[in-house]
């Protein structure tokens, strides 16, 4: 089995657990068992441990690593005169590292130990501290003592043009593991909205986009828009939209 770690890429021999009571399609959970992530459930030949999803997630948080440069620093650390030589499992540590992401969130957020339940939109990210939320830090009769306007909550809107998406060659690959419940809204329900809403006129003077070069680009996104509170900058959970075509 290939065993990538923080320390490089090795192999070593791995043994299926046979004692009583023991089955064979269980052997990835005696992986994680010993913090070792398999790249696949039915006979896994590759594994990560913990410590390396983790040193990877930071990196990518912190540094702005991309996957390809964290991977060519640990063939590095594993033959620095023959890197080539070491095994490739770049395609397994970008399924494996969105894997990972996924079950912390669900994890920091309660949802981890918990497979009846689920987030729902939104469930997944934190919302602004600071501003006055119900149930979370308003007292349970804070109608009697506030007025509306001491706790009313203000909010701005604005967009990223430079955050251009480009055309996929397989869409159908892009699987979404957590789809509406960070930031980001779902998908279908916001494709939805887009086909039954209308577009508002342009009106001269002021700069638009031409549609004809973000189609010739391979552009499907031409940017993105956020909510977040006026007072503290804090992004709205499940509210992150993708533009289409400009401001659309």
């Amino acid at each position: 089995m290939t065993i990538v770690h923080t320390e490089g890429i090795f192999s070593h021999e791995v043994s299926v657990c046979n004692c009583p009571g023991s089955h064979p399609n269980d052997w990835h959970l005696d992986l994680l068992r010993q913090r070792l992530f398999p790249a696949s459930i039915s006979k896994p030949k590759t594994a990560f441990t913990f410590a390396v999803l983790d040193h990877f997630l930071i990196d990518a948080l912190e540094c702005k690593t991309s996957a390809m440069s964290f991977y060519q620093k640990l063939k590095k650390f594993t033959n620095n005169a023959f890197p080539e030589r070491v095994p490739d499992r770049y395609r397994e540590l970008m399924r494996v590292s969105q894997l990972w992401r996924d079950l912390k969130h669900r994890k920091w957020f309660g949802f981890g130990h918990d497979m009846e339940q689920d987030p729902g939109d939104g469930g997944l990210a934190l919302f602004c501290p600071a501003c006055p939320q119900p149930g979370v830090n308003l007292p349970a009769d804070w109608k009697v003592h506030y007025d509306k306007d001491t706790i009313m909550r203000q909010y701005v809107i604005d967009g990223n043009f430079t955050a251009q998406h480009m055309k996929m060659n397989k869409p159908e690959l892009d699987v979404a593991l957590s789809d509406g419940k960070g930031y980001m809204v779902a998908e279908v329900p916001y494709q939805s909205h887009l086909k039954q809403s209308l577009d508002s006129k342009e009106v001269r003077g002021l700069m638009v986009i031409n549609h004809r070069v973000i189609n010739a680009a391979n552009i499907n996104k031409s940017g993105i828009g956020a909510m977040a509170c006026a007072q503290h900058g804090c992004f709205v959970p499940h509210s992150v939209v993708d533009f289409q075509k400009g401001e659309r």
